[in-house]
């Protein structure tokens, strides 16, 4: 991997890891300096079939079969035998685990009564020369006026970009009381270190906000983003489904590199009309796409990091899934009371054909001091209905 922290003096948001942050994401409870995890091969199950996930126990790096109590979101004593969990009933399952005198985090496991996507063919099962990608967060708002310096920036900038790119649109604020059909309530803006409009966030690492640098500088950062992460980036295939108001998307990922790696997911949508002011706002900035409706990727016991969520650590060319299990009424019910109480406006119904997600994949960088850093180690753009290979350089 080339030394993905080249440059300092660029990357102004950098989020060092914490000493005590554990790589896997099940981060278990412990007594001393002993710690016990439970990880599933699985997170989502059939309800049918005999489908059942295989559940593991560790004291530290030890294998647990005996004397464990598993319990469930209710602290309710639960029999898993043999460690294979299976549901009968559809829902979401907590699951945490008792031995002796350690507690684990608690791990959640969804079931559901419809057939889980394959995972779409491998174009090039010996490769790991995946083509790369740097996710980019736009933070922003119709009421805000400076916001249109930005949206000049990168417009020009996608001449050159745009195949180096995924762009999302975050409108998680209130500017000027002007009341903004795209708003979402989320602390994803608060992670990215964000403490005004406009700011770009590039692979929930570094930020730009000085739009009269103008698209050739933009353009070099993200470059060299890019340079630097090429040797390193995972593959993403995707297989999605949606039916009768459910989003089941199953997530692989491939390794390019051994390493502990995660994964997360937005639910976009485009072709929202929210009037944009300022006095270099333009008539086509009035219809924004690949806005924010939702995101999946939030982990620790407060939910307030974004990096996704684990897959353990791979080795390259090893493979890992995760399944997103989404109900839209949920969610748009939600975001739109959220909107109509904070944002000034609630939203819109959807159509189908407006949405698409960005998958994103994560992992760890170091620096030439040895600090480590997470990073957006790749992400693509695929549809909500569809299959998304691997894509290959």
């Amino acid at each position: 991997m080339k030394g993905f922290i080249k440059y300092a003096s660029l990357l102004m948001a950098a989020v060092m890891l914490a000493s005590c942050q554990g790589q896997g994401g099940e981060e278990g409870g412990s007594t001393g300096s002993r710690t016990l995890t439970v990880t599933s091969d699985k997170n989502l199950i059939q309800t049918f079939g005999g489908d059942y996930a295989n559940i593991t126990v560790k004291l530290d790096d030890e294998v647990v079969t005996e004397g464990v109590t598993f319990f469930d979101g209710k602290n309710k004593v639960i029999s898993i035998p043999d460690f294979k969990f299976a549901a009968d009933e559809v829902g979401e399952y907590q699951i945490w685990a008792n031995y002796g005198t350690y507690n684990s985090e608690t791990i959640t496991i969804k079931a559901i009564s419809t057939e889980i996507p394959e995972t779409p063919a491998d174009p090039k099962p010996s490769s790991t020369d995946f083509k790369v990608r740097v996710l980019l967060s736009e933070f922003t708002t119709v009421g805000c006026t400076a916001c249109p310096n930005m949206k000049l920036v990168l417009h020009d900038a996608m001449e050159s970009i745009s195949d180096k790119v995924v762009a999302v649109e975050c409108h998680s604020g209130l500017v000027n009381n002007v009341a903004d059909p795209c708003y979402i309530q989320t602390g994803f803006d608060e992670f990215c270190a964000i403490t005004g409009y406009p700011t770009v966030n590039l692979d929930m690492y570094s930020t730009f906000s000085n739009y009269t640098l103008g698209a050739s500088s933009f353009n070099s950062l993200v470059g060299q983003l890019y340079d630097a992460k090429e040797d390193a980036a995972a593959g993403i295939a995707v297989n999605s489904c949606y039916e009768n108001g459910q989003l089941v998307a199953k997530v692989t990922v491939k390794a390019a590199q051994e390493g502990a790696y995660r994964v997360g997911a937005f639910l976009l949508e485009d072709g929202i009309y929210g009037k944009q002011l300022g006095g270099l706002a333009e008539e086509w900035m009035d219809t924004h796409d690949g806005v924010v409706r939702y995101i999946d990727s939030q982990y620790y016991s407060n939910g307030d990091k974004y990096y996704g969520h684990s897959l353990g650590n791979l080795k390259s060319g090893d493979t890992a899934d995760y399944m997103f299990v989404w109900m839209m009424d949920e969610i748009w019910a939600e975001g739109s009371r959220n909107g109509e109480v904070s944002g000034g406006v609630a939203w819109s119904p959807f159509n189908e054909d407006n949405l698409h997600l960005a998958v994103f994949v994560s992992t760890v960088g170091e620096d030439k001091k040895g600090n480590q850093y997470y990073y957006v180690n790749n992400v693509i753009d695929c549809p909500v209905n569809g299959q998304t290979p691997y894509e290959y350089r």
